[in-house]
């Protein structure tokens, strides 16, 4: 990557008029971080206690510390100063953007916007119709042309203004705006324009002689400009809270008062707390079952699809159906399907016993399982419920691998004079074997991290642990600590000890397939 400078000529004061604003608003920036720093250290003005505090500490630190440090080198038209103004207002105007939102209600007007959404679906269709007319104004010329342009538009106009009105949106702005000139909504939207300005201003072209920067650098400010939205979303939705429950998991917490901290004390007493080490138990026997049983016959449904037999792409849809018609939905039906009186399952055991019973001499007891209130089966009918969720997508997968496989190699095989056994065997199954990985491993992640199931098909008879523990997982229980007896130290020991057995599985499994040639190094 080159590293030109794109412009070298000598930067002085008067070089822009915003330069000494950007110092004089970058000094600003940093005292208000310190004061709010100081603020919450102090307890003052600012009511965040417990384990928040800590972290509202840490992160108004580093503001801090690099909105001050962004002040000399901006004085000494040093890249590194742009870069840090540049990054510390975008994240001014975002936080800032969202207090005002938040200020202002917006959230739930968004929800009750959605509750009317439906009255202006009618208005919706007019401006879809006013779209495809003025497609259709495209295809033809002269004054039809025009006058089918002007139709458009004008319906279009119409439909917006109605479909407005009548989900009463007009309404809500004007609900926005009047709660907008208020104080508490005021100042931070105030805040979050003038930190876009600054933003818009340093990502332009015009500061690039002052701060003497290079095409490489420039690359660097636009791609982090491109990827804030999916980086502040990470760091706020999922960087942020796993390393928020890896400092939780080392204390004592239950959400509501002072975090205490125990060091290492959680972790050990997983290793002897029995309710745990029973859901270890359960998992790994759970996972023993469900995995096999959802990845060798999603492979045999997948090697049957990919023939070219009538109706193979209903049998495709159908297949897939299970995937996407949600855990609940499906729980709920084999929850019916269980029950032990009423349920088809030993409906059809007892007419299958009536067959039997048929032949002479033979007057055998049809067999009733307890399928989920007794503890030898219910784990069981965990796993078929879960292979029968998971066998589609993993179909889906297969079939995609399968469609990348050469045909030559079929044919050269048929030369060979191979039957369909043998070509599945020596050609199928070694080209899927980058597959099978990816199938494995995430089949074995979601086995590993059950909880639906066992939450939906015990209630409300049964607690989610199941007759005699026998469905406990570490979610479960996981749950259970967090939401149930608050002890969120303890639930977040539980997260990331399953995170390290999920870990050293898919590790193990990785370099298993490795060192048989599958995976590239």
């Amino acid at each position: 990557m080159t590293t030109e400078v794109l412009a070298s000529r000598p930067a002085t004061r008067g070089d822009a008029w915003w330069l000494t604003p950007l110092v004089i608003w970058q000094a600003v920036y940093a005292a208000a971080a310190a004061l709010a720093t100081g603020l919450v250290v102090a307890r003052t003005g600012i009511v965040i206690t417990g384990t928040p505090r800590l972290v509202a500490i840490g992160i108004l630190g580093l503001i801090t510390l690099f909105a001050a440090l962004s002040v000399p080198w901006i004085i000494r038209r040093n890249h590194r100063g742009r870069l840090a103004a540049f990054l510390l207002n975008l994240v001014l105007a975002v936080g800032a953007g969202f207090l005002t939102l938040q200020e202002t209600n917006v959230f739930n007007g968004l929800d009750a916007l959605g509750g009317t959404f439906g009255r202006g679906i009618p208005f919706l269709a007019l401006m879809a119709v006013g779209w495809l007319i003025a497609g259709w104004a495209g295809k033809v010329t002269g004054p039809t042309a025009r006058a089918l342009r002007l139709a458009a538009r004008w319906l279009v106009i119409i439909g917006l203004a109605l479909l407005l009105i009548r989900v009463g949106l007009l309404p809500g702005v004007w609900t926005f705006l009047t709660r907008l000139v208020q104080p508490a909504a005021l100042t931070p939207a105030a805040v979050a324009v003038v930190a876009s300005l600054w933003t818009r201003i340093l990502l332009s072209d015009e500061p690039n002689p002052i701060f003497r920067s290079t095409k490489a650098q420039l690359e660097i400010m636009d791609g982090l400009f491109f990827v804030s939205p999916n980086v502040l979303g990470f760091l706020a939705f999922l960087a942020g809270p796993l390393a928020f429950s890896l400092f939780v998991s080392f204390t004592d917490w239950d959400g509501l008062s002072e975090a205490a901290w125990v060091g290492i004390s959680n972790y050990t007493d997983l290793v002897t707390d029995p309710f745990f080490l029973k859901s270890l138990r359960n998992i790994l026997y759970f996972g023993v079952l469900a995995v096999p049983l959802s990845v060798l016959p999603a492979l045999g449904l997948a090697a049957l699809l990919n023939t070219k037999m009538p109706g193979m792409k209903f049998f495709r849809a159908l297949y897939f159906l299970p995937a996407v018609a949600g855990v609940v939905g499906v729980a709920l039906i084999w929850k019916q399907l269980y029950n032990a009186t009423v349920g088809y399952i030993n409906y059809g055991l007892v007419r299958l016993w009536d067959l039997i019973n048929l032949l002479p001499g033979l007057d055998l007891a049809p067999p009733q399982p307890q399928w989920l209130s007794s503890p030898s089966t219910a784990m069981l009918s965990m796993v078929i419920v879960f292979s029968f969720s998971t066998i589609g997508l993993n179909t889906v997968l297969f079939l995609a691998g399968l469609q990348s496989v050469p045909g030559d190699l079929y044919e050269a095989a048929e030369l060979d004079g191979a039957g369909p056994w043998a070509k599945f065997r020596r050609i199928t199954i070694p080209m899927l074997a980058p597959t099978t990985v990816f199938v494995v491993i995430t089949t074995t992640i979601l086995a590993l991290q059950l909880f639906s199931e066992p939450f939906i098909l015990n209630a409300p008879q049964l607690s989610p642990n199941g007759p005699g523990n026998a469905t406990l997982t570490p979610v479960i229980y996981l749950y259970q600590n967090a939401f149930e007896r608050f002890n969120q130290g303890y639930a977040s020991a539980i997260g990331w000890a399953l995170f390290l057995l999920i870990f050293a599985i898919t590790i193990v499994y990785f370099r298993t397939q490795r060192d048989r040639g599958v995976l590239s190094t």
